[in-house]
């Protein structure tokens, strides 16, 4: 039944049908970012894999006998290979794709099965088998692949696949048994019933889930959407940062919404529609917010923040010192200041208070933003938090400048944090008609150390229509059609033609293939969206000449093509393209990029 939906969708979409192709993406897109994620370990570069499967399939029709699932699994396949191949990193694809696959099935079984009951007895099930069993139960169970297809994945024969996902259902049976369960058969109908059909419904938030638990598992830190979030007692090394609420606002000013709600209360959406965080408590040149439509004519909103900041001066590194921190028992990196070190130092420090176990002080950065540091032992949220700055720093009455014998130690920070926020997947805003949640993403980079430190976020909100509006036109002449040729006034033209093949048609070249694309994205619709800064820009030079763009628009004028050797579609700017040879300054010309050329 799934097969026919998918071949009669991809039929479709061939006829004319851009919605059907749309459907077809929101089912398997995050399947195969899950998939191709899991082969090369590395989140950005899947999703930019993940982009050039589906280009590859727009552009190749299905071969016959394959059918939709196994065709752009296998394009999937490829692509991932490619990638490891020219990062020299095939040999690790074995080790690195299966070794794992007993903890993610057992982390998000959870989300799928509909079984209330026996959630947790299923999962330590499941968890008890072999790899082998549960990669084999994983691929036909629950992505829904054939046995030779599956095969032709795991690399095993088709019998050894069978033998495998019954023996893995024998032995999940014994182990259920063993637990006190009662109808067992009836239980794992039910429960792989349940995993494949929540699988194929929910566009599988399944991928999502691992990357977003491997990234947040892996750093050690938990992030908070809203900087009014409660901290829970049962977390530890809490961050926030405004770039979703920047994304957020975002959309409510797009649909015309004060705040976005849903018919179910959702305590991330309070926490973002109570945020007052804005964009203009930041630097023009700190952040960035891009907006595009989507196919569906939603709506793909990305915010980023980036700082790079630098103390007065340079601290003292601690490297040869054993500090610990808290209860740890490891030596821990530090810096600071002690009474060896230069005086100048002491600048970088203004004290906002000091009373022994709780103090706070403001280091200063050459590019005027303040990092503050607060020693409590109090739990709150970070709201709370800065309040207590202020109101405490308010009531000192003691020296705020760091003296000669004054010290200073903070430990170094490095940390790489990823959210995929589940909870509002899916959602519908209300009095939107039929807007939904699809990706909400947030991704934080950090580091602290003696000169400074580094900040750098992302976040991704992605939102689409349940349907796309009965007055979108496509105008496809894909098939069977007439042209005719008339004087304005005429009654009758004088000429027309009816093609019904492709004999007359031009044909796709080589060259054509490998043609390199320009882009220039301040020339589109709705290019407001691009604020680049006024004042010529020098994108290029030769022997006679300069080149200048008439804004600092460099990074909007981008190139496309298809790489010869590897197949992958290769992305740059214009201006690295020129020097790296892959296009001429005519291409400029062809596109009717606006730029100044100036005699040398």
């Amino acid at each position: 039944m799934d097969k026919d939906l998918d071949e009669e969708l991809y039929n479709e979409y061939l006829k004319g049908n851009k919605e059907a192709f749309e459907k077809l993406y929101i089912k398997y897109k995050n399947k195969i970012l899950y998939f191709v994620f899991n082969i090369v370990k590395d989140y950005q570069k899947s999703e930019d894999i993940v982009q050039e499967v589906f280009i590859y399939v727009l552009k190749n029709k299905l071969k016959n006998g394959y059918s939709f699932k196994y065709y752009i699994y296998l394009v999937a396949k490829s692509k991932a290979l490619s990638y490891l191949k020219v990062e020299n990193r095939r040999n690790e694809l074995n080790h690195e794709y299966f070794a794992d696959q007993d903890l993610k099935l057992e982390e998000n079984i959870l989300d799928t099965i509909t079984l209330e009951e026996t959630k947790k007895e299923v999962i330590d099930a499941i968890n008890m088998l072999d790899d082998k069993y549960k990669n084999a139960v994983y691929l036909v169970k629950i992505g829904g692949l054939s046995y030779k297809e599956t095969a032709e994945i795991l690399n095993e024969n088709i019998q050894n696949i069978k033998n495998f996902v019954h023996r893995g259902k024998n032995k999940l049976r014994k182990i259920l048994i063993k637990k006190g369960f009662n109808e067992m058969n009836k239980v794992l109908k039910i429960l792989l019933i349940g995993i494949v059909l929540t699988a194929a419904i929910s566009g599988i938030t399944y991928g999502a889930s691992i990357i977003y638990k491997k990234f947040n598992t892996n750093h050690n830190v938990n992030i908070n959407p809203s900087y009014k979030s409660t901290i829970s007692e049962n977390t530890i090394n809490n961050l926030w940062i405004g770039t979703l609420d920047l994304a957020w606002k975002d959309l409510e000013e797009k649909i015309g919404k004060s705040k976005i709600e849903f018919d179910e209360n959702i305590e991330i959406a309070n926490e973002l529609n109570e945020s007052k965080f804005t964009k203009e408590m930041l630097d023009n040149n700190d952040y960035e917010i891009n907006v595009e439509r989507t196919h569906t004519n939603g709506y793909k909103i990305e915010t980023s923040l980036n700082k790079e900041l630098n103390f007065l001066e340079t601290f003292d590194n601690f490297k040869d010192y054993n500090f610990t921190f808290g209860d740890g028992k490891e030596p821990i990196r530090y810096f600071g200041i002690n009474n060896g070190s230069p005086e100048s130092m002491n600048k970088n420090i203004e004290i906002l208070f000091y009373n022994k176990n709780d103090f706070g002080i403001k280091l200063k950065t050459k590019e005027g933003d303040e990092i503050i540091l607060y020693r409590t032992d109090d739990n709150k949220d970070f709201d709370e938090y800065y309040n207590d700055i202020k109101e405490k720093s308010s009531l000192y009455i003691g020296t705020r400048e760091f003296r000669e014998d004054d010290e200073l130690r903070i430990p170094y920070i490095n940390l790489e944090g990823m959210i995929f926020y589940d909870e509002l997947y899916g959602k519908e805003i209300k009095e939107s008609k039929g807007l939904i949640m699809y990706d909400v993403i947030q991704n934080v980079n950090f580091s602290l150390n003696e000169r400074g430190c580094n900040l750098s976020s992302k976040s991704t909100m992605i939102t689409e229509y349940l349907g796309i509006g009965n007055d979108t036109k496509y105008c496809y002449f894909q098939d069977k059609f007439i042209v005719f040729m008339k004087e304005e006034d005429a009654q009758i033209p004088y000429f027309a033609l009816k093609v019904d093949n492709d004999d007359i048609l031009v044909k796709k070249t080589e060259e054509d293939e490998y043609a390199v694309q320009l882009t220039d994205y301040t020339m589109m619709e709705n290019s407001d969206r691009y604020k680049v800064s006024p004042g010529e820009y020098k994108f290029f030079e030769d022997e006679n000449f300069e080149y200048y763009y008439p804004n600092q628009k460099t990074k909007y004028v981008n190139i496309s093509y298809k790489d010869r050797e590897t197949g992958d579609y290769i992305h740059m700017t214009a201006e690295e393209g020129l020097k790296q040879g892959k296009i001429t300054i005519e291409l400029l010309d062809e596109y009717g990029v606006e730029y100044i050329k100036k005699e040398k």
